[in-house]
């Protein structure tokens, strides 16, 4: 419905657009963003207390705020603006939250977009999806709904063959980030084992959407010592930790790979409010989507962990086999997509009065 308003009547729009803009998705729902009503819209910020030690080049930072820009410019046209970007290189003054990230400019002249009707149920679904393929006009309607950020590419993996193959490397830069005790810190941080917590802070992985089988919430619990967590990789056991996401991308109906050009601060924002703009109209569609971060934040790193160089080569080579298109772009996420129930439980955010700067 167009609410159109007069442009006099700004700070109504600025409402909106922030309220739409706090409903997107985050690494971890680390929800690393901050806003400020400025003179012709919304300025966004960068709030490093909330990045995680894992991001490479602030990659899944940038695509959390390029998704909620995305969701503020649909916020806006709702009340009949057209949104403009300018966004900022990563400097010490942005890492820092001193300066916005990205700048969104409004006036009169737009129009709504179907897509904003699909804000609130867009979500995270960890749970089995049907393997079933998609219907090519489903994948079609998803590819052009970006048509208008053609910076951004989305490569498709649709055979059972070739998400086999793709499982493996999920598996296989999954099981780094389990033997790495900088990332393992990372997950407990993000992790929320009571209602209570998930309430006091409203962020992190609340451990009831990560769909997992009876009583395995209490294993998990026992791997916050690291040393435990040690003494399963002596044994040899780390695929049973990796193995149900291997399983979960072979099932799907497809998997989603994005990419941009090069590693940037444009090319994220940008490519975050195209990864936002998949995931509205896959929810439109009656499609789950679930983001496989590991293999992108491991393929971006220029210095690795000499331990895990041969790996990340090994990664990085399939990968390109598997995805040949991709040529030398970054790929910036992927995502498994399919038909599934809805989630156990969806993850809250914070209130707007929590992340706006004065």
């Amino acid at each position: 419905m167009n609410r159109s308003v007069e442009p006099s009547d700004l700070t109504l729009v600025q409402e909106s657009m922030v309220q739409a803009a706090i409903l997107a998705p985050s690494p971890d729902n680390n929800q690393p963003w901050k806003f400020k009503f400025s003179d012709q819209g919304v300025d966004v910020f960068l709030d490093p207390s909330r990045s995680l030690p894992s991001d490479e080049a602030s990659m899944f930072d940038l695509t959390a705020i390029g998704a909620a820009v995305e969701n503020a410019i649909l916020g806006a046209a709702e009340y009949g603006c057209i949104s403009e970007i300018t966004c900022r290189d990563l400097d010490d003054a942005t890492l820092q939250g001193q300066l916005p990230v990205a700048s969104i400019t409004i006036r009169p002249g737009g129009v709504p977009d179907p897509l904003f009707d699909a804000i609130e149920s867009r979500c995270t679904c960890r749970k089995p999806y049907a393997s079933g393929p998609l219907d090519t006009e489903v994948i079609e309607a998803l590819n052009h709904s970006i048509s208008s950020l053609p910076s951004v590419q989305v490569d498709w993996i649709t055979s059972a063959a070739e998400k086999k193959q793709f499982g493996k490397l999920i598996a296989m830069t999954d099981s780094l980030r389990f033997r790495t005790e900088a990332f393992h810190a990372e997950l407990f941080r993000q992790l929320r084992f009571k209602p209570s917590e998930v309430q006091a802070t409203r962020d992190g992985l609340d451990v009831r959407t990560l769909e997992l089988p009876f009583g395995v919430t209490t294993m998990l619990r026992t791997l916050k010592s690291w040393t435990v967590m040690q003494l399963v990789h002596r044994l040899r056991l780390t695929p049973l930790l990796t193995g149900p996401s291997k399983i979960a991308v072979q099932k799907s109906g497809a998997v989603a790979v994005v990419s941009v050009p090069a590693a940037s601060t444009e090319n994220f924002l940008i490519g975050g409010r195209a990864i936002q703009r998949i995931w509205l109209k896959a929810a439109q569609a009656g499609l789950s989507m679930h983001p496989l971060g590991s293999l992108p934040i491991f393929l971006l790193q220029s210095q690795p962990n000499p331990a895990f160089e041969k790996t990340i080569e090994i990664a990085r080579r399939e990968t390109s086999n598997l995805v040949p298109e991709l040529g030398n772009r970054v790929i910036q996420l992927a995502f498994r997509v399919g038909k599934s129930g809805p989630p156990t439980e969806r993850s809250i955010r914070r209130q707007v009065s929590s992340v706006m700067v004065q």
